[in-house]
């Protein structure tokens, strides 16, 4: 990959690639998606709050260089999906395994892949292992015993020189968000990405960058250097690098993309508000708040209180009879015991539901990260 494409406006209505998509925007998180025809006017597959409309997008004009396919199937997704949603007790009643199902959605979302000559000077300290042998003395049975014992050790010796070199795809983000999506997904296999084809895309949404190249090369240049590094250690000879500084200039920089596969899903909560699940496409794991329902715990827990108040009502016609028929006295105790312990309990499902949730929200910024 040598020459350079540079960034083009791509208008409603028009396609880019040749993969029979157009550019579509979402006005509620504002993020801008490559989806078929029939997809306009649909939710957005992230917020599942604003529906996708035609509007211009700035893309780079060549096609992108490598994808990631989805490597599992629909049968590990249900496992997913219900292994996520059986962990909660007390669920808003939109939150089944089966409407997460109807409503996946897949998306490959983009990282950037840059090629850039290296031309400069470096220095570093370089790391040579070397074997020091030595001789360990204990006192044992009597009298002193000596072991030879063998220690690794590192020679550090500076080294200076210069480097000409080309790096093919270094990998740097192209959303601003890049960290928060890692956070969801967690992290993709790369290395298994395969030449792009849009065979691989089927009904897939295309997320478009929102970090542009100039904006993402100085991501980019600091993995440049590690790689430099890791050549400049093995040229000279070493193990180990360390105070590795590298003067250089980057020439013929050519920037295309690799696509990176996912799910997303959602239920609604108790108030209406939907809840977005994500699900590596690759790995498989999934990520997102998993709410339970202060509305049926309270719900319940009036149930139970209506039961509590029913046996503690025995109970007293019980203890107000107990003058006429003595063996009802035995039966008001007993009542008073059961309805005082059932009432008890109706404080479980009225508190749980508020305490689950109280730790999503420490553990989990999804749907703020997802609303930015």
């Amino acid at each position: 990959m040598m020459e350079n494409h540079e960034t083009i406006i791509v208008t409603e209505n028009e396609t880019l690639w040749e993969i029979h998509r157009q550019p579509a925007g979402c006005p509620h998180c504002k993020r801008i998606f490559l989806v078929e025809e029939s997809k306009l006017g649909g939710l957005c597959p992230y917020c599942y709050q604003g529906s996708l409309e035609p509007q211009p997008a700035r893309l780079r004009s060549k096609e992108p260089e490598r994808i990631m396919p989805f490597n599992i199937n629909r049968k590990q997704v249900q496992s997913e999906v219900d292994h996520f949603v059986s962990g909660v007790w007390i669920k808003p009643t939109d939150f089944q395994s089966q409407n997460l199902m109807q409503r996946m959605t897949p998306v490959y979302w983009p990282m950037w892949l840059v090629d850039s000559d290296v031309n400069g000077h470096w220095q570093m300290e370089a790391g040579f292992d070397y074997q020091v042998e030595s001789t360990k003395e204990s006192f044992s049975g009597g009298q002193w015993q000596s072991k030879k014992q063998i220690e690794n050790r590192i020679r550090w010796e500076p080294r200076v020189g210069q480097i000409q070199s080309h790096f093919d795809n270094i990998v740097t983000p192209a959303l601003e968000d890049h960290k928060t999506r890692l956070k969801q997904t967690g992290i993709y296999p790369i290395e298994n990405a395969k030449p792009f084809d849009q065979q691989y895309l089927e009904s897939a949404i295309i997320e478009v960058p929102d970090l542009p190249p100039e904006n993402a090369w100085p991501l980019a240049k600091s993995q440049a250097e590690k790689r430099a590094a890791r050549l400049c250690a093995k040229a000279a000879g070493a193990g180990h690098a360390r105070h590795f500084a590298l003067k250089a200039n980057y020439d013929g920089k050519n920037w295309t993309q690799l696509l990176l596969p996912l799910l997303t899903s959602y239920y609604l909560d108790d108030n209406g508000h939907p809840q977005v699940i994500i699900l590596n496409g690759d790995t498989g794991k999934i990520s997102g708040s998993r709410l339970a329902s202060q509305k049926k715990g309270f719900r319940i827990a009036g149930i139970i209180a209506a039961i509590a108040g029913v046996l503690l009502m025995i109970a007293l016609f019980s203890l107000i009879l107990s003058s006429l028929v003595p063996a009802l006295m035995q039966v008001a105790a007993l009542m008073s015991i059961l309805g005082i312990g059932v009432g008890i309990t109706a404080i479980i499902p009225a508190i749980w539901p508020w305490q689950w949730n109280r730790q999503q929200a420490k553990s989990s910024g999804m749907r703020g990260d997802l609303e930015k």
